[in-house]
């Protein structure tokens, strides 16, 4: 597999700074890949959930699950809201743990 030349220099000055350094095996990278991936899914659950409420078919004002529909779209957004600070909490705490901070 040939990749440019662009990417190969890249790949070998990361190369060469973990060799230097240990930077990508440090445990605050692992910290910062979970934190990362937790935050790309809940942008990606967000996208969802507000295509899906757009739709004119979920839409239902008036029915049955009228209050389903109309529960869901206000705790929805107060749920990911308190999903987010949650987040944030247990990422300060984990990474005031590797600098030898306090914590839980």
């Amino acid at each position: 597999m040939s990749s440019s030349p662009a990417m190969q220099t890249g790949a070998a000055a990361v190369d060469r700074l973990e060799r230097k350094t240990g930077v990508s095996e440090a445990a605050i990278m692992r910290a910062v890949r979970v934190i990362g991936g937790a935050l790309i899914a809940i942008a990606m659950i967000t996208v969802v959930l507000s295509e899906v409420f757009a739709l004119d078919a979920v839409n239902v004002s008036s029915g049955p699950f009228s209050g389903v529909y109309d529960t869901l779209t206000t705790t929805g957004p107060a749920a990911l809201t308190l999903l987010v600070v949650g987040l944030i909490v247990l990422a300060a705490n984990n990474i005031m743990g590797l600098f030898g901070g306090g914590g839980f």
